[in-house]
């Protein structure tokens, strides 16, 4: 399974499944949060046809997007001409690190109001060590207050490694506290459950702070952690795997969540999408 944690470091469909995907931005006026789609999910289509990808996922019914890293300003007009927006895109902790003046004239050019950082560098296995996790608390917490200045938030993409123990509770707990209030997260729902932690608890504990997630859904019979649960056919269509969707639903209408990004990181993101959007619409 190619994956975005291993990463870092066949777009189809038609009328009917348009039609049944038209009107999604109107979840926002119900319970849930609106949905949009981490264009991650469609790299594949994408390397081949920037446009015609963008249209195919707004003629599925999306009107907001996330970007991800080899995504900058160069996207900001075929996603115009596309009729879509950019509620966040992803930055690698490298280029945070080195061109974060870039990376905000990227921000807006793409109209995105939130940088999220996907991944936090780690060597040590399987979580990271608190050392690193406060290591990078350190850099969100300096990198919010540059992009805070700039009119743009900070966040983080919770992707399971943040769950190691702690007097605190989890390091993530210490992530959250020392990289200050400002700095928000994006809970992964399948990597926090492979990396052990519960996305519903996570999501009631911190209230608030949790702005997306992105929701994908694990096999059943495939236990978290393992090296299974890194293969394409592991991610499955929202409610047919083991993870809580329902639950993180109703728990992200009580904590804030700003946004549910779909990201289908299977080997059929075109038949899967929408179906995880169908089942999304009807809890």
């Amino acid at each position: 399974m190619t994956t975005r944690r291993s990463f870092l470091g066949r777009v189809a469909g038609g009328a009917a499944a348009a039609a049944s995907l038209r009107g999604l931005a109107q979840a926002a006026g119900g319970p849930k949060p609106p949905l949009g789609l981490q264009l991650w999910s469609v790299r594949a289509s994408l390397k081949k046809d920037v446009p015609g990808t963008l249209r195919q996922v707004k003629a599925w019914g999306f009107d907001e997007v996330e970007t991800f890293g080899a995504f900058g300003a160069e996207i900001a007009p075929p996603l115009k001409a596309a009729g879509l927006r950019v509620r966040s895109m992803h930055v690698d902790y490298e280029r945070l690190d080195k061109d974060l003046a870039g990376v905000l004239r990227d921000a807006d050019a793409a109209g995105a109001t939130t940088v999220v950082n996907p991944y936090l560098p780690h060597k040590s296995r399987p979580h990271a060590s608190r050392e690193e996790i406060l290591r990078a608390a350190g850099s969100f917490a300096k990198w919010s207050r540059e992009c805070r200045a700039a009119g743009k938030r900070f966040g983080y993409h919770i992707h399971g490694q943040e769950f190691g123990p702690a007097p605190e509770g989890t390091l993530f707990d210490v992530l959250a506290k020392e990289a200050g209030p400002d700095v928000g997260f994006e809970a992964d729902v399948y990597w926090v459950t492979f990396g052990g932690g519960d996305p519903v608890a996570l999501l009631k504990t911190h209230a608030g702070r949790i702005w997306f997630t992105h929701l994908k859904d694990l096999a059943k019979g495939i236990a978290p952690g393992s090296e299974a649960a890194h293969r394409a056919q592991s991610n499955v269509v929202l409610g047919a795997g083991q993870i809580d969707i329902k639950g993180v639903v109703a728990a992200g209408a009580e904590a804030g969540v700003e946004m549910h990004f779909i990201e289908d990181e299977s080997a059929d993101p075109a038949g899967q999408i929408p179906k995880s959007v169908a089942y999304y619409r009807s809890l």
